[in-house]
């Protein structure tokens, strides 16, 4: 039995319609998947020693993110960071944030936020131990640049100060202490984990995978219920 031009043509129509219904099913299927792994993220809780885990003049390693880190050096310069939005657990706060640049041993530097930027610069002359989780450097914009203000929290903008080699990234100090051991005051800010984010969720995107793969059964059907439709002339 012959096929009509008409009949080729509605079927390669549906097949191509399947085909792009089946891809996204797949698409939706990874969005899944991408979104269970994250649910499942462990970072681990030991402090690992800064120079253990990256080197400074190179981009920032996913192993090194989120990690509690452990760096010993003196601080040289002082900035702000306006309009930082700070998650308290469930809410957020809009911060203006303390960020130091610390002189680590070797020639090398590393960006630490001490916490909530005070009326007053504290004055840190010796050397401190800083401990606090670490993050990849900020890549947008959250104020207009000024003199001593950073627009964003990036290594990036302090490139030449100091002439450090600069590690990538900065860390959220969670604990200062002075050559003896005494801990140093600051207004210190919650250092949670940043995780990127998959929209939705799990069973969400699961949901998406059943429709559209639905969607192509019934783009692979419709010829066959056509030629069925004619056949006993409903």
């Amino acid at each position: 039995m012959k096929l009509s031009k008409d009949s080729i043509l509605k079927a390669v129509g549906g097949l191509l319609i399947a085909a792009i219904f089946i891809e996204l099913g797949i698409w939706q299927l990874h969005r899944a998947q991408d979104s269970k792994k994250l649910g499942q993220v462990k970072v681990s809780k030991v402090v690992a020693k800064l120079d253990s885990l990256e080197a400074a003049g190179q981009n920032m390693t996913p192993k090194a993110a989120n990690r509690m880190v452990e760096v010993n050096g003196k601080y040289l310069e002082s900035y702000i960071a306006r309009n930082q939005k700070i998650s308290y657990g469930s809410s957020a706060k809009q911060l203006t944030l303390e960020v130091r640049l610390l002189k680590v041993a070797g020639g090398r530097g590393i960006l630490i936020v001490r916490g909530v930027s005070g009326i007053s610069t504290q004055t840190i002359p010796d050397k401190v131990k800083v401990i606090g989780r670490l993050y990849p450097r900020q890549s947008a914009d959250f104020a207009e640049p000024k003199s001593g203000e950073l627009s964003r929290i990036d290594p990036g903008l302090v490139a030449g100060v100091g002439n450090l080699n600069l590690y990538d990234g900065y860390v959220i100090a969670q604990v200062e202490t002075n050559a003896f051991g005494q801990k140093i005051s600051a207004e210190r800010i919650p250092a949670a984990l940043q995780i990127s984010k998959v929209a939705g969720y799990y069973w969400q995107h699961l949901i998406y995978v059943f429709i559209w793969w639905l969607l192509a059964l019934l783009a692979l059907s419709a010829p066959f219920y056509n030629r069925l439709r004619d056949k006993v002339g409903i």
